[in-house]
C-alpha cells in the first residue's frame, strides 16, 4: 500500500515537473454579441423608463402633499405651470423629452379618462407616457381584467416603437422584466 502511494506521488511529481500534465479548462460560452442598434435602443428605453418613474414619483409626492396632481393634459414644455408645480421641490429638473426626443405626455385627474382605454380616473390619478422610437401613439388599450397584458418581450427593433405608459406608479405598457 505504501509503495502504491509513493509511486503515485512520484508519478505526479514527474508529470508536473516536465509539463506533462495540462489542466484542462472548461470552455466557457462567449456571450452573444448584440446588435449595436439594439444596444442603443435599449439604453434609450431604459433612460426613458427611468425618467417616467422619476416624473411619476414627483407626481405621487405632490399628490401626497396637495391631494391632487397639478393640472396637465398632454405634452408640456418649460413654461407651463405643471413644471413650476413640480420643479425644483419634487424633482430638481423635470424631464421634458424622452430618450428619442419626444415630448413626455402627462394626463392628470379627469384628463386620464379615455387615454389608452383607462376609465374611472379620479381627481388624484395620473398617467405618464412616451410614444417610443417611432414617435407615434400606439393603438393600445388597457385591460383592467388582465393588467399584465400590456407587458411585452423585446424581440426586435420594432418593439421599441411601443409606447411606455405608467398609470399611478404602475407600468401598464412596458417591456417585461427578465427573471434571473
Amino acid at each position: 500500500m505504501k509503495f502504491k502511494i509513493l509511486a503515485l506521488a512520484f508519478l505526479c511529481l514527474v508529470l508536473l515537473s516536465t509539463g506533462g500534465v495540462q489542466l484542462s479548462r472548461a470552455k466557457v460560452p462567449t456571450p452573444i454579441q448584440e446588435d449595436p442598434e439594439i444596444t442603443e435602443l435599449k439604453e434609450k428605453q431604459k433612460y426613458t423608463m427611468m425618467e417616467i418613474a422619476m416624473i411619476t414619483t414627483a407626481l405621487a409626492d405632490y399628490v401626497t402633499d396637495n391631494g391632487v396632481p397639478p393640472k396637465q393634459d398632454g405634452p408640456y414644455d418649460e413654461n407651463l405651470e405643471f413644471i413650476k408645480a413640480l420643479s425644483p421641490f419634487y424633482v430638481r429638473n423635470l424631464p421634458v423629452h424622452d430618450g428619442w426626443g419626444n415630448p413626455y405626455l402627462v394626463y392628470c385627474g379627469e384628463a386620464c379618462n379615455g387615454k389608452y382605454g383607462i376609465s374611472g380616473c379620479g381627481a388624484d390619478d395620473f398617467v405618464v407616457v412616451s410614444y417610443g422610437k417611432d414617435r407615434k401613439k400606439e393603438d393600445f388599450e388597457f385591460d383592467p381584467d388582465n393588467p399584465g397584458a400590456g407587458l411585452y418581450e423585446i424581440e426586435s427593433a420594432e418593439d421599441f416603437d411601443r409606447d411606455l405608459i405608467m398609470w399611478n406608479g404602475s407600468w401598464i405598457r412596458a417591456p417585461r422584466s427578465r427573471r434571473r
